[in-house]
């Protein structure tokens, strides 16, 4: 009759194994999680459980992860703060996630002195932080009164917008046009206009008629 080997298992979500559960060499499993784990020994890395991590690991991995080659996702989370050799197009924003903190550097490696920064809160209100310093052309720190949660956008400034709009699509424009005209006294043409002020005639007098105090 055929026997069945089973490995040591655990069907409680989040348990793992301690060295004292696992002989050197042997494995465990925690069935609910889909986990696998590996009792390890030796002069460089000491005694100790190691984890399986398969290509749907949900969990979240203690340690460094060392990979040769690229990475590819569709989102990347974290502070960013040990990234290095990146190159952010200047188009791009950089946004940084940070909880209970009342102080933030965010490395958003624009490459820029004059980087837009906004801060909100957990629920996307701005807020107003108590400073924000460039700590660098790459770099920025922000401090808070109290410990806040939120996030932080940093996009390139300075940058020149070229464009034009219809003045009539401008709300309120044209009135404005006509009273700043009308208070500068600047015209075109030979249109008579009234100048307000001290100085009065019309647009195509030679001489000016009067001036308050005197005639000329």
């Amino acid at each position: 009759m055929a026997q069945i080997v089973k490995l040591k298992r655990s069907l409680t979500a989040g348990s793992k194994p301690t060295t004292s559960n696992l002989a050197v060499g042997e494995l465990a499993l925690n069935v609910n999680d889909g986990t696998v784990f590996l009792r390890k020994s030796g002069s460089a890395v000491g005694d100790s459980i190691k984890q399986f991590v398969t290509l749907d690991h949900q969990g979240i991995l203690t340690g460094s992860l060392r990979a040769s080659g690229s990475i590819s996702a569709s989102a990347f989370q974290g502070d960013g703060s040990q990234l290095t050799n990146i190159t952010v197009a200047q188009v791009a924003t950089t946004k940084a996630n940070f909880t209970n903190q009342t102080s933030v550097t965010v490395d958003h490696n624009l490459a820029t002195e004059s980087p837009i920064i906004q801060v909100y809160d957990s629920t996307n209100f701005q807020l107003i932080p108590e400073s924000i310093k460039l700590d660098n052309n790459n770099s920025a720190t922000v401090t808070f009164s109290t410990a806040t949660s939120g996030y932080i956008v940093v996009a390139q400034g300075g940058h020149l917008i070229s464009g034009s709009i219809s003045a009539a699509s401008i709300d309120g424009l044209s009135g404005q046009i006509k009273t700043k005209l009308n208070a500068e006294g600047v015209f075109s043409s030979s249109a008579q206009i009234t100048m307000g002020g001290d100085v009065s005639g019309t647009a195509n007098a030679v001489v000016i008629s009067s001036i308050d105090g005197g005639t000329v």
